[in-house]
C-alpha cells in the first residue's frame, strides 16, 4: 500500500485470541495454526518465537498475552513490520518501517533476525527486486556477517525455493552480488564464490573476475527462463579448478567437473536442460572448425528439440556480450544454424526403409540417417 503497488493478498494477525476462537475456519500449516478466511486470506494468531535449536525447525511458539508490537518485532525487516488497522484505517509502525521505505533502507527489525538464516537470502532478494538504490543498513550488514556459521544450516530445498523467486526477477544478478557484498557468498554458494578468486587475463576475458563475467551474462538474460539463468550461473563454474589444475580453462564445460559444483538443489527436469546447455556452449562457437561428422552429431544430440537449440543460441549471445575483450565479438550465423537443424530434424528415413526388400537393422537405419545429416551439414553449413 505504501509503495502504491497492487495488493495481491492480505494476511491478518489476531491479537488477544486463541486457536479455539477460529475452530470454524479451515486450518493450514503444521508448525503453527494459520486459518483461511472465505476470500482466501490467511489469519494467524499474534505470536512470538524463541530459538531452542539449530535450523528452520528450532523454534518454540508462544501466543498467550502477545501484543501486536511483540508480533511485529519478530519479523525480518522494518519495512515488513508494519500493520494496518482496516477499521481505523491507520498504519501501526512501531519500528520505523515507513520511514525506511521512504529512504529505501533495508534494516533488520530486531536481533531476532539472526534466528532464521533464510532471512539473509530474503534481504538479498528484496535488494534484487527493488534495485541498487536500496541500501542495506550498516548495522544489518554487521549482523548478517555474524551469522556466517548459522548460514551453514540452511536446507537445500529452502534455498531453492528462494532462488526460484530470485530467478523470476529481471535483476537476478543483484541477489548474488549482494551476498558477495555482505561477505556470505562463500558460505551459501561456495562454487560461485570461487569465481571471484579467478581473473582469466586473456584478450577474450578482461573482466576483473569470472564472477564479474557471470553476473554480466546474467544481466543479459534479465527476462529469460530459470534454466537459462541457471546456465549463466554455472557455465564457467569449473574454470577455477581447470586453471589451477591445468593452467587454462580447457574442458571447463565437462559435466563431471560441473555437476559436483552446483550447490543449488535444482529440479531434475530443469537441471537436465541446464547441464545440456553448459556441455554444448563451447561447441556452438566452433561449429565451423568441427568436421561435418561431428557437427551432424552435435545437431543430433538435441533430439529434434528446436527450443533447446534456440536457448543455446540465446545463451551464446549473452555469454558473448558479457565479455570485456580486445578482440571483435563473434557473431553466429543463427539463420544458417537453424536452417541446418530443421533439415536434420525434419528428415524421415521411411522412404529409404520401404525401398529395401528386407527391413534394414536399427543400426543400418541409424547409419543412414547420420550420413544424411552429414550431407545436410555439407550442403547447408559448408556451402
Amino acid at each position: 500500500m505504501l509503495l502504491g503497488e497492487p495488493q495481491s493478498d492480505k494476511d491478518y494477525v489476531a491479537v488477544g485470541y486463541s486457536a479455539e476462537d477460529f475452530a470454524h475456519l479451515r486450518q493450514v500449516g503444521k508448525d503453527f495454526p494459520v486459518f483461511l478466511l472465505q476470500d482466501g486470506s490467511e489469519l494467524a494468531l499474534a505470536r512470538t518465537e524463541k530459538k531452542i535449536g539449530a535450523g528452520y525447525n528450532g523454534f518454540k511458539m508462544h501466543t498467550k498475552n502477545v501484543t501486536l508490537a511483540d508480533d511485529l518485532k519478530r519479523r525480518d525487516l522494518t519495512i515488513n513490520s508494519i500493520a494496518y488497522d482496516a477499521t481505523c484505517q491507520e498504519f501501526i509502525d512501531p519500528f520505523g518501517g515507513a520511514e525506511d521505505l521512504r529512504k529505501k533502507i533495508l534494516r533488520h527489525t530486531s536481533e531476532a533476525f539472526v534466528e532464521d538464516p533464510l532471512r539473509v537470502l530474503r534481504i538479498a532478494r528484496f535488494r534484487a527486486k527493488y534495485g541498487y538504490e536500496w541500501k542495506i543498513h550498516a548495522s544489518t550488514k554487521l549482523l548478517i556477517y555474524s551469522m556466517r556459521n548459522e548460514l551453514r544450516s540452511l536446507q537445500k530445498e529452502r534455498v531453492y525455493k528462494e532462488i526460484e523467486k530470485v530467478l523470476a526477477l529481471s535483476s537476478s544478478h543483484v541477489f548474488f552480488e549482494t551476498l558477495f557484498e555482505l561477505g556470505v557468498l562463500d558460505i551459501v554458494f561456495p562454487s560461485l564464490y570461487a569465481l571471484t578468486t579467478l581473473k582469466e587475463g586473456s584478450v577474450f576475458h578482461l573482466e576483473a573476475s569470472v564472477f564479474e563475467h557471470t553476473m554480466a551474462v546474467l544481466r543479459h538474460l534479465a527476462d529469460e527462463s530459470p534454466a537459462l539463468k541457471l546456465t549463466a550461473l554455472y557455465h564457467d563454474i569449473a574454470k577455477p579448478h581447470c586453471y589451477r589444475t591445468y593452467g587454462n580453462g580447457a574442458n571447463h564445460e565437462k559435466l563431471e567437473l560441473v555437476e559436483p559444483r552446483i550447490e543449488i538443489d535444482i529440479p531434475s527436469k530443469i537441471k537436465k536442460r541446464v547441464l545440456f546447455l553448459i556441455a554444448t556452449h563451447i561447441k556452438i562457437a566452433i561449429l565451423d572448425e568441427m568436421s561435418a561428422n561431428k557437427v551432424a552429431s552435435f545437431f543430433e544430440s538435441f533430439k529434434k528439440d528446436r527450443t533447446l537449440l534456440v536457448d543455446l543460441l540465446r545463451f551464446y549471445r549473452a555469454d558473448n556480450e558479457g565479455r570485456i575483450t580486445f578482440e571483435p565479438k563473434e557473431r553466429l550465423d543463427e539463420e544458417r544454424i537453424l536452417r541446418t537443424f530443421e533439415a536434420i530434424a525434419s528428415y524421415s528415413p521411411q522412404e529409404w526403409i520401404k525401398a529395401h526388400e528386407t527391413p534394414p537393422s536399427n543400426e543400418a537405419i541409424k547409419q543412414h540417417v547420420h550420413a544424411k545429416n552429414i550431407a545436410f551439414v555439407k550442403g547447408l553449413m559448408r556451402s
